[in-house]
């Protein structure tokens, strides 16, 4: 694309110019300085003007695309970083309380804090690939492989991408929220056993993975919307996605 810019620009060039070879080579005797002039100065009020409107398009065509697909691939970033903080403060609160591993609240929460975990890994990947493809010089004929060319990715593969981004980032967002649930059902199985000091760190654990949790989802939702916005930009019909939504999430299947 950026090429046939580059032609284009070029061709104008070499079309405003021809008055001016034209003269150089055509006029004779006293009117050819006369024919010069004319022709140069026809280029100097029209022609010029319009080559630097050709290259000014030639040198920017794209950026607005290109800045919203970087905007996405951020937004997927900070909703798995968000709901990896919430997964590992999950973990720190597990670990304080292992002399309560064999209560089926446990359990529950350690396989919930698991499966956040990862999801939080394989949507930090995700958004990890967006963010590379954003770089890159986007194109326009479709192709149905993930950005096969090494320097520049179709319409198509960002499109792609942004859907694997966006998904896993709503799953990962919906993943913790569900952590931060079980961990206050352990809460409510643990207020009669457990101390007071116990208790209290649970607490703010959970007020603390909560919040990530939240920031996750807010940031998930941010990179669908984008996604859905990018694919009509680009005349695409993407696969439907919809936002996460409540506060309990889901285990982190669809």
């Amino acid at each position: 694309m950026r090429k046939n810019k580059l032609i284009t620009s070029i061709l104008a060039l070499s079309f405003a110019m021809a008055p001016v070879a034209y003269a150089q080579t055509t006029a004779e005797g006293a009117g050819a300085s006369a024919a010069k002039a004319a022709a140069v100065g026809g280029i100097s009020t029209t022609a010029l003007a319009a080559i630097a409107v050709i290259a000014v398009a030639a040198g920017t065509g794209g950026s607005s695309s290109s800045s919203a697909t970087s905007t996405a691939a951020a937004e997927a970033t900070a909703a798995s970083t968000a709901a990896a903080t919430a997964a590992t403060e999950v973990s720190t609160a597990l670990t304080a309380l292992a002399a309560y591993s064999t209560d089926s609240a446990y359990t529950a929460a350690v396989a919930a804090q698991a499966t956040a975990a990862t999801a939080a890994a394989t949507a930090a990947t995700a958004a990890s690939n967006y963010a590379a493809a954003a770089a890159l010089p986007v194109i326009g004929v479709v192709s149905s492989s993930i950005c096969a060319a090494t320097t520049s990715c179709t319409q198509a593969e960002i499109v792609s991408l942004g859907y694997t981004a966006a998904y896993t980032a709503r799953v990962a967002a919906d993943a913790a929220l569900y952590a931060v649930a079980t961990m206050r059902t352990l809460y409510t199985a643990l207020a009669s056993t457990a101390n007071a000091a116990e208790l209290a760190a649970l607490e703010a654990s959970i007020t603390t993975a909560y919040t990530a949790a939240v920031t996750s989802q807010t940031a998930a939702n941010s990179a669908v919307t984008d996604y859905a916005t990018i694919a009509t930009t680009y005349g695409i019909t993407g696969t439907s996605l919809s936002t996460s939504t409540g506060t309990t999430g889901t285990t982190g299947t669809y």
